[in-house]
């Protein structure tokens, strides 16, 4: 046996024999001998001895020594002390019983006596017996208890009780208090047996008399001697409202200013209330105060300031009585009267009312009457006269007219050009203290006269046009102002006939009459007309018109449009001039002279000059600045004898033009030499490609041709359409040309010039035009000129322009002196009417209505109102009445409202003057508006609240807010009604000025908890026929006295709650009702007599009476409480209630788990074994205290009870460490209470591991990809094996194993690490050598013994590209190099010979192509890509070389590729006989043609195309319309088929037949030129068509 073995069996023995051990040590525990129970008194010093415990448990002295006894007590306190020699239980320390045991009685100690050898347990007990070591306290050395003064003698109040810690007969039995006349205490039991004291009520309570009193309440227990505490009792006495307000005046008189300041205290009120707290505050308020009152005034309701909150007006109420009435806070009431007198100051300002306004004036107007005005002052005396002026720096003065009525006149002419107008400011002053005034700006505007003449803001104007300008060009503006204003200042613009008769100014220029803007007519032409100058006018619209002129200068500036002209040499001559050049020349030599001229000016005129092309360059030179073409260097015979010069001459405009001159020397050994001109000249020798200047002359010309005749068709039709227009031309078209202007210059699509003549309407805000008028020229025939003129006439009755010809009327001037003079005399008369006429009407007279004949008051005739202009001013600035100046009847404007107009004053009386003009009188009159019942009673709210106590006496008056009624006199309020009812009624009272408002009584007494509101409806009558009437609801609620006390719903309460209910959880809610309302309805709860451990336990809620936890309970310490609640109402007076609160035992104690043993760590593989030992406990009793344990079943473990809730967890079966490592072991411990509660205890169990299992390879075959050439060491792959044991079993070793082919040389070719399985390749792979190999590799673990397997691996040598292609043929090593040959009848496509190579790599690096990289002629053999066949690309020719050389690129598909040359040798023979076919489906290259060619054809081709289509369009038109007018007449036209018809070659268009075209080209033509298209005919034709293409030879390309 191992050792490891023996090991195990040993602590497998030990655990075996610890477990035995427990048993014994349990089984003996279960001898408890019956308990014994001793006694002592608390507070005894500690090793007082309680009993000789050895005797009375039968043990001699020594036995409890060698036993090893000892006290175990309940806790960690240890109360007790053993003394083994003697054997006696003494105290360890002083016992206090209130600490052990609290309130329980009797306070009993458990304690247990061990004996440890042999196991023994002995139970005992002990009685801690009380003595009286403490004296009642109260939990508050005073209290305070509040009573109202109402309370009837006998009515109970609890009080606090006090504490005594001591129980039996020495804890509290009585409670005294000290003697007085008031009260006596009662000493209650409760239930629980302590006692709580009541104060009872003996005599009543007056707070007036005594508003407190205080005495000692005292709490006696009943030890020996007896101990006492003391508390001090404060009794406040609380009120009740029996005393109403009185104030300190009982009339209050105080005169104001009226410009007293707002929010100033005008006066202060005052009463007083002999009554405290809410009864005793005091709150005032107006009584029956009218709106008026209570939007001038503010009264404070907490100080009685009454503030003015509206400025104050002496003229329109001189005196208030205001009422003011205090209230307290249980609803009674005092009354006073405030008397305000208002004093008179000077606040009123001047008021100045304008009647008449002339604004504005014609300046040049003497003395005119401006405006007529009114002042006046609502004070009196001093304060309402008044001083009226205006600024002295005014050309103006006021005249002063009958009851303050002025006039404001200009003292001389005005000039509107100095001033156009006068802000006048007219202040009027009255004479009071201190002086105010009023200041009326008035703006009096001077009217215009047409005094001032235009003004041109230059004499002159210089304006410069380009030429070439285009039509209707804005050369410019000329300005003019006219000072005057309006039409006056309206400045129109014209051109005037010119000094110059021959300048056509018309057709020159126009000019915008509105703006002066100056447009040129038609393009001006520098070379015909450098300058020009005009006059133009500026004529307002004044009566009459004021003009003036200006001189315009116009300036045409040059444009570069005229080329250089050349005068010598002549280039339209018919034939070109030679100048001849002697060969002896020297260098510098004249040849000729270059003459050109400009007709432009300036640097547009200066010209250079500049040899462009030469036949020979450098043989001649042009001077730049004088055209003299000279000899450049000396000649010489090589010199050509003819020469072409090309000189081009340009000039310096922007952009410059120029023009080319194209001379011809002769060069001539003598003068005498003749000479024949070139007539080839002419053609350009230089043009290398004729092809393309054929094309380009030929689509330019087609192009030219396509335009003429789009052009030409267009002028056809266009003339067309002028003649018939100009037949209907008699008429002008009525339409309107706002804004258009005409080209007339000649240059545009019109056929003749046109002169326009603009007509603008005078009164247009805007410049637009509204006709144009042709002026046309004299040569025309007289029916078109007169039939112009009456289109011309008809166009302006049209559009309604005036002539300019066409008189305007004149404006009539004022004459002011005359109105000046009669103003003056009618004030005189104004005086005669000094009484006012007095009129009457009732209100709300629908307008309209004649109030009276205004004439005939007046005394005068029917038509004078309207001859003096007569008209009616109201005070105000609203016209009420109007004047109906044809029947002199007096009219109402509107309806009138007299309480707007007048409010309450009576009468209602509107002050208006009657206004005559011519001349000046002024009327007064009044209109009295009489009242009409139009306006019902109106209450200011829709409701009305009181508040009246419910001990309010019968007979109490309460105010209630008056009503207002509009109307006034009898048809204003007259008395207060009320609906029907048991407790009140209203009185109607008149006020003092005038108004009368309601007083509600009450009749009956009231109780708040038998009505506790009331609705009444309060209703206001006026006096008119039939009455109107106001309604308001009166709410009347009835407050409430405390004469209730709070009354429990039940008592008591009995409620059980959880020992496990959580902090602040809700117990239960008492309730108590009180029938009271408000405050003292408002019930608080409080405990009453409650013990330390009930406030610590619970908590109360003084509002909603909830009781809540406060800490937790525990039913094993307190399973009951008894809990007094007090229900106290906001009175004070109080009621009791009881709660009963069981505690009801819960399950909450969870079971507690606690471990002997643990073995953390056991070997797989081993058969049953012990992990660890626990015992299991649970606090709780019953089925709240029995257990259950387990763990859960999917583990390999099992548990055994034991011996009293003791247990052993063991291995069930034999551990695998490979599959599970560790073990979570959870311990399960519920009990079977409810709910049921358990303990969970984790354990980890490590499993040790054994080698039992061997290395395992991921794969069993492995297979690596290696490229051949590789480096050494190269790492080409990784085995890997795995182990699944732990630690050293799990190490694993990579080894190579010996191969099984014996020649494999393994050792060289292959490594690897053992530690990681890296494969290595010791030396670099051949491809072509070896292929692939495969070996085996071994792995094995490093446990004891040794556990191993193997894995076979299989190499595979990758190829690269390492071969270049090798050539089979031709050979390319032969001595005489391989000839083929190839017969020049040779069809396109020829097999000329075969490359044949191969590659010795594989895959696509042997895929072989070939290229032809060289030859002698390009484009003659081609090489074919993937078979290397060499064949001939076209036909084979004469000119074709007898002998070619090629160089075939022989290529394989690498990466990278590798390649090799291979040289052929091709001979031409004439004479083969070897037959061959040709390939039709080989493409034969066609050379490729010049772009630009191609792109030249297809354009001339288009173009071509265009117009033969025009051409046919025009014609067909033209066919059809002759058609048309043929078939008209009835004459027959002969069809006939149009020569230029094409013929569709596609068989699916318009052409009647298929066609072939054969192209033939010129044999000695290097370029691609058409020389003819030739149709090909069917045979059926042409029966030689064969032969002819025959004979065409290998210029005939078909084409089908």
């Amino acid at each position: 046996m191992t050792e490891s073995a023996l090991k195990a069996g040993g602590e497998r023995l030990l655990r075996q024999r610890q477990v035995l051990l427990l048993f014994v040590f349990l089984g003996g525990s279960l001898s408890v001998a019956e308990s014994r129970r001793y006694s002592v008194a608390e507070e005894k010093e500690r090793g007082f001895l309680i009993a000789n415990l050895a005797k009375d448990l039968g043990l001699k002295g020594g036995e409890l020594a060698v036993r090893r006894a000892q006290v175990v007590s309940k806790g960690n306190k240890q109360h007790f002390q053993l003394n083994h020699q003697t054997g006696d239980l003494l105290l360890n320390e002083k016992l206090d019983r209130e600490v052990l045991c609290g309130l329980t009685e009797p306070c009993i100690l458990d304690f247990q006596v061990l004996l440890q050898n042999p196991f023994q347990l002995f139970t005992s007990e002990l009685q801690v017996i009380d003595v009286n070591d403490h004296s009642p306290v109260f939990l508050e050395n005073e209290m305070q208890l509040k009573i109202p003064e109402s309370s009837p003698p006998g009515t109970t109040f609890p009080l606090e009780n006090a504490e005594d810690l001591d129980v039996g007969k020495n804890s509290l039995q009585n409670y005294t208090i000290t003697p007085n006349p008031h009260f006596h205490v009662l000493t209650h039991s409760r239930r629980d047996g302590r006692k709580y004291p009541e104060l009872v009520l003996d005599k009543a309570l007056d707070r007036e008399e005594q508003p407190e009193l205080s005495f000692t309440l005292t709490a006696l227990d009943g030890g020996s001697p007896p101990r006492s505490g003391t508390a001090k009792v404060n009794v406040l006495v609380l009120d009740i409202n029996d005393n109403a307000p009185e104030f300190l005046q009982s009339l209050y008189e105080v005169q104001v200013l009226e410009n007293s300041p707002l929010n100033s205290v005008i006066v202060t009120v005052s009463a007083t209330d002999l009554d405290t707290e809410k009864f005793g505050k005091i709150t005032y308020a107006f009584s029956h105060a009218s709106e008026e009152i209570r939007k001038t005034f503010q009264l404070n309701s907490i100080t009685g300031d009454i503030q003015l909150v509206k400025h104050l007006n002496f003229e329109a109420i001189n005196t208030y009585e205001v009422d003011i009435e205090a209230m307290d806070g249980g609803g009674l009431t005092g009354k006073s009267t405030v008397i305000i007198q208002v004093m008179d100051v000077n606040d009123n300002p001047p008021e100045l009312t304008l009647s008449l306004l002339n604004s504005p004036i014609p300046e040049n107007s003497m003395e005119t009457v401006v405006a007529i005005f009114r002042i006046s002052d609502l004070d009196s005396g001093d304060n309402g006269r008044m001083m009226c002026s205006i600024q002295d720096d005014l050309p103006f003065v006021l005249k002063p007219s009958v009851e303050n009525f002025y006039t404001l006149v200009s003292k001389g002419a005005l000039d509107r050009e100095m001033r156009d107008q006068y802000n006048v400011t007219i202040t009027v002053t009255d004479l009071g203290t201190p002086r105010l005034k009023t200041q009326h700006n008035i703006t009096v505007l001077v009217s215009d006269v047409n005094d001032n003449a235009p003004t041109f803001t230059q004499t002159a104007y210089t304006l410069h046009v380009r030429e070439n300008n285009s039509p209707a060009l804005h050369m410019g503006t000329v300005s003019a102002t006219d000072r005057d204003s309006g039409a006056n200042a309206q400045v129109t613009y014209s051109l005037l006939p010119p000094h110059e008769p021959h300048l056509p100014l018309a057709s020159l220029v126009s000019i915008n009459a509105d703006n002066g803007h100056l447009f040129a007519l038609r393009a001006l032409d520098y070379e015909a007309l450098r300058a020009f100058e005009f006059r133009v006018g500026a004529a307002d619209a004044g009566s009459p018109a004021l003009s003036s002129e200006a001189l315009v200068r116009v300036l045409v500036l040059d444009d570069n449009d005229n080329a250089p002209f050349v005068l010598y040499p002549m280039q339209n001559a018919s034939a070109p001039c030679t100048e001849l050049v002697p060969r002896a020349a020297e260098p510098g030599y004249l040849v000729t002279k270059v003459v050109a001229v400009d007709g432009d000016s300036g640097q547009n005129a200066w010209l250079s000059y500049q040899l462009l092309k030469a036949t020979e360059p450098g043989l001649f030179s042009v001077w730049a600045h004088n055209g003299e073409v000279r000899t450049a260097r000396l000649l010489s015979e090589r010199d050509a004898p003819k020469h072409r010069l090309a000189v081009l001459v340009k000039d310096n405009g922007e952009p410059p033009m120029s023009v080319t001159v194209t001379l011809h020397v002769l060069l001539v050994d003598g003068f005498s030499q003749p000479f024949l001109p070139l007539p080839e000249v002419a053609r350009d020798e230089a043009q290398a490609d004729s092809l393309t200047v054929y094309l380009v002359i030929a689509l330019a010309a087609v192009s030219s041709l396509f335009l003429f005749s789009v052009l030409a068709f267009v002028t056809v039709r266009l003339c067309r359409r002028n003649r018939t227009n100009w037949v209907d031309r008699y008429a002008v078209p009525e339409s309107n040309f706002p804004g258009q202007l005409v080209d007339v210059s000649g240059t545009g699509t019109l056929s003749h010039s046109y002169q326009y003549e603009v007509c603008l309407t005078g009164g247009s805000g805007i410049n637009d035009f509204k006709f144009l008028k042709p002026v046309i020229p004299s040569g025309l025939v007289q029916d078109i000129e007169q039939g112009t003129s009456q289109a011309f006439v008809c166009l302006l009755k049209r559009i309604g322009c005036e002539h300019p010809d066409s008189k305007m009327k004149t404006l009539e001037r004022i004459q002011p002196n005359r109105q000046v003079v009669a103003f003056i005399f009618l004030v005189f008369l104004s005086k005669a009417h000094s009484e006012p006429i007095r009129y009457s009407v009732l209100e709300e007279t629908a307008s309209g209505l004649v109030i009276a004949h205004l004439a005939e008051d007046l005394g005068m005739g029917t038509g004078e109102l309207a001859a003096r202009s007569a008209r009616v001013v109201s005070d105000d600035d609203k016209q009420l009445l109007q004047l109906n100046r044809k029947t002199g009847d007096l009219l109402l404007r509107e309806r009138l409202d007299r309480e707007e107009l007048c409010g309450s004053v009576e009468p209602c009386v509107l002050h208006f003057q009657v206004f005559l003009e011519t001349p000046v009188q002024f009327i007064q009159g009044e209109l009295e508006i009489h009242d009409i019942n139009d306006h019902s009673p109106v209450f200011p709210d829709g409701e009305v609240f009181l508040n009246i106590p419910e001990n309010s006496r019968p007979g109490t008056q309460f105010p209630l807010k008056l009503a207002q009624d509009l109307d006034v006199g009898s048809n204003g309020l007259q008395k207060y009604t009320i609906s029907p009812n048991s407790h009140f009624h209203v009185l109607t009272r008149n006020h003092s000025e005038g108004k009368k408002y309601p007083d509600l009584v009450q009749e009956k007494a009231l109780d708040r908890e038998d009505q506790h509101e009331f609705s009444l409806t309060l209703m206001a009558l006026d006096g008119g026929s039939p009455p109107r009437s106001g309604t308001v609801v009166v709410r009347i609620r009835i407050l409430d006295v405390n004469d209730n006390t709070p009354e429990f719903v039940n008592t008591p309460y009995e409620v059980q709650v959880l020992e496990n209910s959580p902090v602040d959880f809700p117990v239960v809610t008492v309730l108590a009702r009180d029938a009271d309302a408000g405050n003292f309805g408002s019930v608080s709860y409080n405990f009453s007599q409650a013990s330390d451990e009930i406030k610590e336990t619970f908590s109360i809620n003084e509002v909603t009476g909830e009781i809540r936890l406060r800490k937790k309970l525990d039913f094993e310490k307190t399973n009951s409480y008894r809990v007094e609640i007090e229900a106290r109402d906001g009175g004070g007076l109080s009621g009791k209630g009881t709660v009963v609160i069981q505690v009801v035992d819960v399950n909450d104690n969870a079971p507690e788990l606690t471990f002997s043993s643990l073995t953390s760590s056991i070997p797989e593989n081993a058969l049953e074994t012990v992990v660890s030992i626990f015992r299991i406990r649970d606090r709780d009793s019953g089925d709240n205290g029995k257990m259950v344990c387990s763990i859960p079943d999917n583990l390999p473990f099992i548990l055994k009870p034991t011996f009293k809730n003791f247990y052993t967890l063991l291995t069930d079966s034999p551990l695998d460490r490979e599959k599970t490592s560790e073990y979570n072991i959870t311990i399960t411990v519920t009990d079977l209470g409810s709910p049921r509660l358990k303990t969970e205890h984790k354990i980890t169990v490590l499993v040790s591991d054994v080698n039992d299992n061997a290395p395992t390879f991921t794969q069993t075959t492995y297979t690596l990809h290696v490229h051949e050439n590789n480096s050494p060491a190269l790492h080409m792959g990784t085995v890997s094996a795995t182990d699944r044991d732990s630690g050293a079993n799990a190490q694993v070793t990579y080894s190579l194993l010996p191969p099984h082919d014996p020649h494999l040389p393994l050792a060289s070719l292959v490594s690897i690490n053992a530690d990681n399985g890296h494969l290595f390749a010791l030396r670099a792979l051949d491809y072509e050598a070896l292929r692939a190999f495969e070996f085996r590799v071994g792995a094995a673990d490093a446990g004891s013994p040794a556990l191993s397997s193997e894995a076979l691996v299989r190499v595979l040598v990758l190829d690269d590209n390492d071969n270049a292609p090798f050539v089979l043929y031709p050979m390319q090593n032969a001595s005489a190099p391989c000839t083929e040959l190839v017969p020049r009848a040779a069809e396109p496509g020829y097999l000329v010979t075969k490359v044949v190579a191969v590659d010795g790599d594989s895959g696509q690096n042997a895929w072989l192509s070939y290229q032809l990289l060289k030859a002698t002629e390009p484009g003659l053999f081609s090489v074919w890509a993937h078979n290397g066949e060499v064949r001939t690309a076209r036909l084979l020719s004469e000119r074709d070389a007898p002998k070619h050389r090629l160089a075939v690129l022989v290529k394989d598909n690498g990466e990278p590729p590798m390649s090799v040359t291979v040289t052929l040798h091709v001979l031409l023979v004439d004479g083969f006989s070897q037959p061959f076919l040709p390939l039709p489906e080989v493409a034969r290259d066609e050379a490729q043609a010049d772009s630009l060619t191609v792109y030249l054809v297809i354009a001339l081709a288009a173009v071509s195309s265009l117009f033969l289509l025009s051409v046919l369009a025009f014609v067909t038109m033209r066919l059809c319309r002759r058609n048309r007018a043929t078939s008209m007449g009835r004459y027959p036209v002969q069809e006939d088929h149009f020569p230029g018809h094409l013929m569709d070659v596609t068989g699916t268009g318009t052409l009647s037949q298929s066609y072939q075209y054969e192209v033939c080209m010129t044999g000695d033509s290097r370029t691609g030129e058409f020389k003819f298209l030739k149709p090909i005919l069917p045979s059926l034709l042409v029966p030689d068509t064969g032969r002819e293409a025959k004979e065409n030879g290998r210029n005939s390309f078909v084409f089908t």
